[in-house]
């Protein structure tokens, strides 16, 4: 068997959060891989003739996730990426900044959702091996440890939703067009 070494994708990519936006939100720089998991839930489809033996399967639901470690220090992606966070900026000197996060507030994730991209930085990539989740929403998690050894890694997963076309996630050329 010939093995198709073009097939084979290697290395680490970019995210993009809120593609198509005025402000798009660029992750280029992370540590231990970014994570694309999407997974099928199913029930089987049982018949008294066939004992414990599935006649058949139900997709009953499909999930996607990008986790990104997040190794930027960066205010101003920190707020775009967690949901009811605060970006505030000094009034008579812009350089000094804080995000405030409220734990009095409940926040639904849906309306802070928007389009995420995941795209291959190898140098034979394409258009081909763009990932894409049509409505997604940040989930942050810190766990900073300040020492020598360690970098502060700032965990977000884009947690995907269904958009008003009923897309969940796209594999390929995001310019791509059906035909009629």
């Amino acid at each position: 068997m010939a093995v198709n070494a073009e097939t084979i994708k290697l290395g680490p990519c970019k995210v993009t959060f809120d593609v198509g936006g005025t402000e798009p939100i660029v992750f280029e720089q992370t540590q231990g891989g970014v994570v694309l998991t999407y997974e099928e839930t199913t029930r089987d489809i049982n018949v008294d003739q066939l004992g414990t033996s599935p006649a058949d399967a139900i997709i009953t639901g499909r999930t996607a996730t990008i986790a990104v470690p997040v190794v930027e220090n960066d205010l101003e992606k920190l707020a775009a990426v967690i949901p009811g966070a605060v970006l505030v900026v000094d009034g008579t000197d812009a350089t000094k900044k804080r995000v405030d996060v409220s734990a009095a507030k409940v926040e639904r994730l849906f309306k802070y959702a928007k389009k995420v991209q995941l795209e291959p930085l190898d140098s034979g990539a394409s258009a081909d091996d763009i990932v894409t989740l049509h409505k997604a929403a940040a989930q942050t998690n810190l766990n900073y440890t300040y020492s020598y050894d360690n970098e502060l890694i700032t965990n977000v997963t884009f947690r995907a939703f269904e958009d008003a076309e009923n897309g969940l996630i796209s594999f390929g050329d995001p310019t791509a067009t059906a035909t009629p």
